[in-house]
């Protein structure tokens, strides 16, 4: 029998590496809880979970299974400033922003060197001018949003990094309630438990492992052509037709492949582990990662990117189906069992 299958690949969006390593979010949901909206995390690595099957009208209701899960290091995070956007027609529009006095000599050091910081961002009558002006101006604006500005940690961790990613993340709720959870968190610390918990349904932002320049059949997956093809035989068949005299963008060609940002929607939040984190890390350490000494997430399925990668954990856009509290029993990483309480 002949083997026929449709053509790999989508040829509705130019592929291009992404200009950064780390995503940029451009929507958030629209959520009426007074919280940040995503948690950026760590890529570690894999693992087998033994859960009991807790959705209902299910076959495998109540049956224990082996799921195949990612795990994430989560260290948390430092909310350094607060920018209000407005919803125009032409889209979202910066109004204005503030940053926090409390920076100390490195994380300016390596602050500066992602953006450019205001010149008095330790005076703390700038700071209040700005405060107040800033609340004014969000009174006056029709459709207001707040978006608080953090930064990671990525020194609390062994992944041998010390420069952090700066990143946006929008509040929930109304704008007035938003801006004023913004300031009460300005300067301080958010942890994953304030954004997240089990059972729910996040997407996985993030970027691709970057597989360099590639063929069209490795890229799209055409057919190898047969033996006797006079020219190559790992490239498509035809350019086109002659008319007209160019190459259309509806012919599959080589390029690069990989270190694409992309989202994996509705991911579902099995675990976040807070304690006995030593019980956690595998003997030698997590492949190609090393060892967890911060917060870990436990997402059901596989995400994108190789370890170490940062990604972005934002609540679900569009979830299909309600959330329901996992069931967990134990851990396993390479047949080694981690005794870790669930």
């Amino acid at each position: 029998m002949k083997y026929h299958a449709p053509r790999k690949g989508s040829l509705g969006y130019v592929r291009k590496r992404t200009r950064r390593i780390y995503p940029r979010v451009i929507s958030w949901p629209d959520i009426d809880a007074v919280k940040p909206l995503g948690f950026p995390a760590y890529k570690v690595g894999m693992l087998s979970v033994v859960e009991e099957y807790q959705r209902e009208r299910s076959l495998f209701h109540g049956i224990k299974r082996a799921i195949a899960t990612t795990i994430l290091e989560a260290p948390p995070v430092k909310v350094v400033g607060i920018r209000v956007y407005d919803k125009t027609v032409y889209g979202l529009k910066s109004i204005n922003e503030i940053w926090t006095p409390e920076l100390s000599d490195p994380e300016i050091k390596y602050l500066s060197r992602k953006t450019n910081l205001p010149k008095k961002v330790r005076d703390e009558d700038y700071f209040q001018k700005k405060k107040e002006a800033l609340s004014q101006e969000l009174d006056r604006l029709m459709n207001p949003l707040v978006r608080i500005i953090i930064r990671t940690k990525p020194e609390l961790t062994y992944i041998g990094k010390k420069k952090p990613e700066i990143m946006e993340i929008q509040i929930g709720g109304s704008p007035k309630d938003s801006f004023n959870y913004a300031l009460d968190k300005l300067g301080k610390d958010i942890s994953i438990t304030e954004v997240l918990e089990a059972g729910q349904f996040i997407d996985s932002i993030g970027v691709t492992k970057g597989k360099g320049f590639q063929g069209v059949v490795k890229r799209f997956g055409v057919k190898i052509l047969p033996p006797k093809t006079k020219k190559e035989k790992r490239a498509v068949g035809s350019l086109g037709p002659w008319t007209p005299g160019r190459v259309m963008w509806t012919v599959p060609n080589y390029g690069q492949l990989g270190f694409f940002k992309r989202t994996e929607y509705n991911k579902q939040v099995l675990a976040i582990i807070t304690e006995n984190l030593e019980k956690i890390n595998p003997k030698g350490g997590w492949l190609h990662y090393g060892l967890i000494k911060n917060p870990a997430v436990i997402i059901k399925g596989s995400v994108q990117g190789p370890p170490k990668r940062l990604l972005l954990l934002r609540h679900a856009i569009r979830p299909k189906r309600a959330a329901f509290k996992p069931k967990l029993f134990e851990l396993y990483f390479n047949k080694e069992r981690l005794d870790v309480p669930l």
